[in-house]
């Protein structure tokens, strides 16, 4: 996550710190884009290039005439936004630092409670090897002793409540560890784990030259359903589609709500064809299913898909991949929609 603080350039004139803030608001102003601080700062983002993943998925979307309200604040959300699990990251890392700081204090006072009593041992050795016990070395012996045995339960004590609290700690962690992956309306993978899982797919495909495709997403005429129903049926649209694309990926491949309503399946260790299979059989499966408002009954029609389907080239990188899925992708909606074309169609 890049914070805004990060957003620095070369130092410039006052002209011409005005003259890219012009730029920037003549940008989002031409997309008919309100502007306030968030969308301003994602638009200098990418103005000045200072994060390439952003101004990739920016200037795809500028391309085909698709940036939106929406596009812009989903990216300042996922690029430059603060992590919103940052806070409970840094209350569990505190506490971790506390309970093990406790412990060791813990363990330095036991450790010096011990050297009393072998200090106290040893003279008590001695004066029992010479016949010179008497009451108050015996007292002062006993007295030792319960000490460390007194030591030696608070110690069990303190390192039980301990191990209690770190595993409740590792618990809270991994939820925050999968809450960071996934995308929070859907449950599959978000935008994020998507880079990471593809870059993977490319790193394994190099290294063991096995077939990876890519499948790439649109839910057609979405922004209409959604001015029409609302955004909670269009919600249901999408969790439609990640349910239908998650079961169709399996346990083998790996779904992802790439950013708004496109998603993307990374398709390892098949060839072509089956990636088409695989995205005739999604395709079939959206539309085969029909929209109904549970709260009035109503049938709201049909879901369709446009997908486009690339497979990995020699030499190439994972957002050249990228693009290549993502231009078929938009070859299908040229065609009329609801259809899958192949990358090697083009």
């Amino acid at each position: 996550m890049t914070s805004l603080t990060a957003l620095t350039v070369a130092e410039e004139s006052l002209e011409e710190a005005v003259k890219r803030g012009c730029s920037v608001l003549e940008m989002l102003a031409g997309a008919l884009i309100p502007p306030n601080p968030a969308r301003f700062a994602v638009a200098y983002a990418h103005h000045i290039g200072a994060i390439p993943d952003l101004s990739l998925a920016m200037s795809r979307l500028i391309g085909h005439e698709r940036l939106n309200t929406e596009a812009v604040d989903e990216f300042y959300h996922q690029f430059l936004a603060t992590d919103a699990n940052q806070a409970e990251l840094d209350a569990a890392s505190r506490k971790i630092q506390s309970a093990v700081g406790d412990v060791a204090e813990q363990l330095g006072s036991s450790s010096r409670r011990h050297q009393n009593f072998a200090v106290g041992l040893e003279t008590f050795a001695g004066a029992l090897s010479d016949g010179k016990v008497t009451v108050s070395l015996a007292e002062s012996m006993l007295s030792l002793t319960r000490e460390v045995e007194q030591d030696h339960k608070q110690l069990q004590d303190r390192l039980s409540d301990t191990v209690r609290e770190l595993d409740t700690l590792r618990g809270q962690l991994d939820r925050l560890e999968r809450e960071a992956r996934r995308d929070a309306l859907t449950g599959i993978s978000n935008r994020a784990q998507f880079d990471r899982q593809l870059r993977a797919a490319v790193s394994r495909v190099r290294r063991d030259n096995e077939p990876l495709c890519l499948m790439m997403i649109d839910i057609d005429h979405f922004k209409r359903f959604n001015d029409m129903y609302g955004h909670q049926m269009g919600d249901q649209v999408l969790k439609l589609v990640a349910h239908q694309l998650a079961l169709v990926g399996g346990e083998t491949h790996q779904p992802a709500r790439y950013g708004g309503e496109e998603f993307a399946l990374i398709v390892a260790g098949a060839g072509i064809d089956e990636a088409a299979e695989l995205a005739e059989k999604l395709r079939g499966k959206v539309e085969g299913r029909k929209v109904v408002n549970r709260r009035t009954g109503e049938t709201l029609g049909k879901v369709t898909l446009s997908i486009g389907v690339t497979r990995f080239r020699d030499g190439e990188s994972a957002a050249e991949l990228v693009h290549r899925a993502d231009e078929a992708m938009y070859r299908a909606k040229g065609n009329g929609r609801n259809c899958v074309v192949v990358d090697q169609q083009l």
